[in-house]
């Protein structure tokens, strides 16, 4: 992902895509897992991610703890603020009351440009989006869409990954709707 510095954290630009499925070119490749628990209460979040290269290294997972805010000059822009933790520490805050979304993360080229694909698991199984991240505005909104996307969820807080930790399947299967899409 591309990210910009800025004096408080990492403004990140990004826009997101509902898709219908995995694209096929995916269905075989390497994933990263991804665990984010949403301190309750806090605007935190902890993150466990296990990148592909991590199971043949034998590397153990990246630990952050991490807050996230939307910039509210433009619906593509927010600041992330990430710190690297050490076992002891991130288990040690694992143990308070949290939401919890599990997903794989594929890195793919969209269109020409490196983006992601997220594959959702337990609650929210059959979610797929995609999200790419861009240096500038300009390079944001002169991004094209994925000719195979449902719809462009950029700026839909329910599909931020902390709203998503919250959502149950029924919840879930009505928000794709709103978009024209039934879950499998």
């Amino acid at each position: 992902m591309t990210r910009a510095a800025t004096g408080n954290g990492l403004l990140r630009l990004e826009r997101r895509f509902l898709l219908p499925s995995l694209p096929r070119a995916l269905a075989h490749g390497t994933a990263a897992l991804i665990e984010e628990h949403y301190l309750s209460g806090t605007g935190l979040s902890l993150r466990r991610a296990i990148s592909p290269a991590a199971y043949v290294t034998g590397t153990g997972p990246e630990l952050t703890l991490g807050q996230q805010v939307r910039a509210a000059s433009d619906r593509t822009a927010r600041v992330t603020l990430t710190d690297r933790l050490g076992p002891d520490e991130y288990a040690a805050l694992a143990r308070l009351p949290a939401d919890v979304l599990v997903w794989r993360r594929y890195d793919v080229l969209l269109t020409g440009w490196p983006c992601t694909v997220d594959v959702f698991e337990g609650e929210l199984s059959g979610l797929v989006l995609a999200q790419a991240a861009f240096p500038s505005p300009a390079y944001a909104w002169s991004f094209p869409a994925p000719v195979y996307a449902v719809a462009e969820v950029t700026g839909d807080d329910r599909f931020g990954e902390e709203s998503l930790a919250r959502t149950s399947a029924a919840e879930l299967a009505r928000l794709v709707a709103g978009y024209g899409m039934l879950l499998r």
